[in-house]
């Protein structure tokens, strides 16, 4: 007599299920996992060699767009699964290695996809701090209130004095516009310069002022910082230059 395996035990409709289950979630899986593959491309290498990222937005604005639903069915597939795989559970069913594998890889892509920016960069911080984008870099991360990235930044051998491209301030600057008492406390701490002036003509404290973060420009005035706004003048004329080297860098970008 023949003893009847595992899988011919099975219900007939059970099989089905889970072998449905999977083929739908081929799709999702693959499109997720370019998506992520790209996103983290954008926020690592990108990012060292091009500064910080818009990440997602040329992808968005091309033939790859449609690699943006993918998460969303991949989320709908993971509920589905997840909801059978309880299923299993209550009535005390095995769920195969297949399922579970899949199920583990679309949790991972889909966390992958909710990673902020600033472990990236920390991650490769090395790369990140010898970048001719440091500065931005820097900056970026002091608007964000990423005070780790900062610190990292800085014990890498970022200058706290280094500025970025575009509007020439500094991560004390952006750091006081964020309105971050910590961050402000410790570049002052690290040597940054209360009294800088970005494109515009306009200090740190000017800036948290004008903000309303009074804790960061009292904070700041009583280190010597003051209170220095450009003129209308020095403004315009700052974001008409700001505009002209940006059209200036994305020209240069393109391939010839």
């Amino acid at each position: 007599m023949t003893v009847p395996t595992e899988e011919a035990a099975k219900p007939v409709a059970v099989v089905r299920v889970r072998w449905l289950l999977l083929a739908l979630g081929v799709l999702p899986l693959i499109g997720t996992a370019l998506l992520a593959g790209r996103l983290i491309w954008e926020q690592t290498v990108w990012t060292w060699e091009r500064g910080p990222q818009m990440v997602g937005f040329s992808l968005a604005h091309g033939s790859g767009a449609v690699l943006l639903l993918a998460p969303f069915l991949l989320a709908v597939w993971v509920a589905v699964a997840l909801v059978l795989i309880v299923i299993n559970l209550v009535k005390k069913r095995r769920t195969d290695t297949t399922t579970w594998a899949a199920f583990g890889f679309a949790a991972l892509l889909l966390g992958l996809l909710i990673v902020p920016s600033g472990f990236w960069q920390r991650l490769f911080i090395r790369q990140m701090a010898s970048s001719s984008r440091a500065g931005d870099l820097l900056v970026d991360a002091a608007y964000d209130s990423d005070f780790r990235t900062v610190k990292a930044m800085l014990s890498h051998g970022v200058s706290v004095r280094v500025t970025d491209h575009s509007e020439w301030r500094t991560a004390l600057h952006a750091a006081a516009i964020a309105g971050d008492l910590r961050t402000v406390q410790f570049l002052v701490s690290s040597g940054a310069d209360v009294n800088a002036l970005d494109r515009g003509g306009d200090s740190p404290a000017e800036l948290a002022t004008s903000r309303g973060h009074q804790e960061c420009a009292t904070f700041l005035q009583e280190h010597g910082g003051k209170r220095i706004r450009g003129d209308e003048a020095q403004h315009r004329k700052a974001i008409e230059d700001k505009v002209r080297d940006d059209i200036k860098e994305m020209n240069s970008s393109r391939p010839r």
